[in-house]
């Protein structure tokens, strides 16, 4: 902690000329609290305002930890770390890297909203970090239709809802076995595969039961170009990953395996990641943006 303070004391001085000038700039925002959101309250300019998932920090702002064993994560510009937040630093002003302009509108605003509806969906059921039970049918609303993926060297994440247990086959052309695999848990990744543009076939079986489904790789100039506010470095990574997803899954249900990929792999650690993950194995897609290309 005591590192922690003394990191804060100095990018408060690269940041008091906004903070001189009462000018709040978003500078991170929350990315997981334990329990109830009723337990924090983010404070601006003296004003208490209700926590969020993805709601944006600005900064000076001050967090209020009520519950003596409750925590707040933050995700701040500047930083590759979290920042955890408790009782015990409560007190010292939310402060860092203050980009030259705010980054907290258009998509990322409603990549913030989209995923709040998701999280108070999930705080509402009691559920596993990555679901799946013994003894029901087999369940991928995923592969409801054909999917289009960006093809290149990466590993794929493959979702599905029910049962545990699994195997999993990607052929290509021909039945030529690309990948496979007997995974559990409701989601498992392929090794890292040089996918060549074309036409592949996923086939989850439990028992007897089946599904299969087409996968069209494309080459990357072919695929929807994310909007270019995606590449801003200002933008903390986390958060661009979580934006591209939401935007890909809400684009086109053809889209929605290829928005997975950017989550499925911080699934576990970020609650954001962990939200969009759930959704879009169940085949659930965010409203689409104000803008939709």
């Amino acid at each position: 902690m005591i590192r922690w303070i003394v990191a804060l004391a100095l990018v408060v001085l690269s940041a008091g000329t906004a903070l001189a000038s009462g000018k709040a700039v978003e500078i991170g925002y929350v990315e997981s609290f334990e329990r109830g959101a009723d337990g924090y309250s983010i404070v601006s300019d003296g004003v208490p305002k209700k926590v969020a998932i993805l709601e944006p920090i600005l900064n000076g702002d001050l967090i209020q930890v009520r519950d003596p064993t409750g925590s707040i994560t933050l995700r701040l510009v500047g930083r590759d770390d979290p920042v955890v937040i408790s009782q015990a630093n409560q007190s010292v002003p939310i402060t860092a890297e203050v980009p030259e302009k705010g980054f907290w509108s258009g998509l990322f605003s409603w990549t913030s909203g989209s995923v709040a509806v998701f999280d108070d969906e999930q705080r509402q059921q009691v559920t596993a970090s990555i679901r799946g039970d013994d003894g029901k049918e087999l369940i991928a609303p995923l592969f409801a239709t054909p999917q289009t993926l960006v093809a290149g060297r990466r590993k794929l994440s493959i979702g599905w809802s029910t049962p545990r247990t699994v195997d999993i086959q990607i052929l290509a052309k021909g039945a030529k076995r690309v990948a496979e695999g007997r995974a559990s848990g409701g989601l498992w990744a392929t090794p890292e595969i040089d996918w060549k543009a074309g036409t592949y076939r996923i086939e989850i079986a439990s028992g007897a039961d089946v599904v299969r489904q087409t996968l069209t790789f494309v080459a990357p100039k072919k695929a929807p170009p994310l909007p270019a506010e995606f590449s801003d470095p200002a933008v903390p990574a986390p958060l661009r990953a979580v934006a591209s997803a939401a935007w890909y899954a809400a684009k086109d249900p053809a889209y929605l395996l290829e928005a997975l990929q950017y989550v499925a792999p911080d699934a576990r650690t970020s609650r954001p990641a962990k939200l969009l993950t759930l959704a879009f194995i169940d085949g659930k897609r965010p409203p689409p943006p104000p803008a939709m290309p």
